[in-house]
């Protein structure tokens, strides 16, 4: 038997756009970042250390796929943008520093609200 949740998040991946998938990574990444925040607090190192590691390598892959020509001055601010954040979680992730880590998850969320208003501003045109 199939597993439902795993059918419906297949679908709802087919029927997203390349902006709802954006949206959708942001809210995965900030969601991560507060479960390595409980995980220190926790004293879990290797929840910490996994949620951490899986928001730097979705940063990455963000970061790589930039197209500055397309994207000028705001895909350049963004590739910054990246990597402050990704050099920050390193540095969290070695010394659970939960204030680094609360300072990229404001970032991302900021990032994440001028997106979505982009794009409800742009889908009410």
């Amino acid at each position: 038997m199939r597993n439902p949740y795993a059918t419906y998040m297949k679908t709802e991946e087919e029927v997203l756009t390349n902006e709802g998938l954006l949206l959708k990574a942001y809210e995965e990444m900030i969601s991560l970042l507060n479960i390595s925040i409980f995980a220190i607090d926790e004293g879990d190192v290797k929840t910490k250390a996994e949620s951490l590691t899986k928001v730097t390598n979705a940063l990455s892959v963000m970061q790589a796929s930039l197209d500055f020509e397309k994207g000028g001055e705001i895909a350049k601010n963004l590739d910054k943008l990246y990597d402050f954040c990704i050099l920050e979680l390193v540095k969290a992730n070695a010394t659970n520093d939960k204030e680094r880590i609360k300072n990229v998850k404001e970032i991302l969320e900021t990032v994440y609200s001028g997106f979505k208003e982009a794009l409800e501003n742009n889908e009410s045109k």
